[in-house]
């Protein structure tokens, strides 16, 4: 998929496309441990497959990611290494998760936008489809865990609307 004329001379002049393709690995690392955790206290076994889904695509990304970067600079991603912090709650960590997913993904868009490769900007788009899909599935969590939280009870809201339009 990727071929010898990434590596272009010119290409190694672009520092601002590698800068933010270490910080996606940064944000990636991060965002995949988070998902770990999710995983193992998230509420419910539909909650934790969700997770598993997103958490199997985040570490696709990162090995893609060094792969890309690894052939545009013949060298291994560096970076400071991620700082995993455990979320307050479970609630809170998905609302985490889905503030970095925005992130990410305008870092993607910016990497599409900089790019002279046409290869790179199709990966890119890609990346940026897997996280409107992650962030459709966090957004179901967020809802679903918050309509468990409230609990109502539909019975006993009044009806003023006759029996046969119920």
């Amino acid at each position: 998929m990727y071929f010898n004329n990434y590596r272009q001379d010119s290409f190694h002049g672009n520092s601002k496309i590698l800068k933010l393709m270490t910080d996606v690995v940064r944000f990636e690392a991060i965002t995949e441990l988070t998902f770990d955790y999710l995983t193992v206290v998230a509420p419910t076994k539909r909650a934790s497959m969700y997770l598993q889904s997103m958490l199997k695509d985040e570490r696709d990304h990162i090995e893609e990611f060094k792969k890309i970067y690894f052939t545009l600079t013949g060298q291994q991603a560096g970076g400071d290494a991620p700082t995993f912090e455990i979320p307050e709650s479970y609630e809170k960590g998905i609302q985490d998760i889905f503030a970095q997913k925005l992130d990410i993904i305008a870092i993607y868009k910016k990497i599409r936008q900089l790019s002279p490769y046409a290869d790179l900007r199709e990966k890119m788009n890609e990346f940026i489809q897997d996280e409107m899909r992650h962030l459709s599935m966090i957004n179901h969590l967020l809802i679903r865990n918050s309509d468990e939280k409230r609990g109502y009870d539909f019975q006993l809201v009044p009806s003023y609307y006759p029996i046969e339009y119920s």
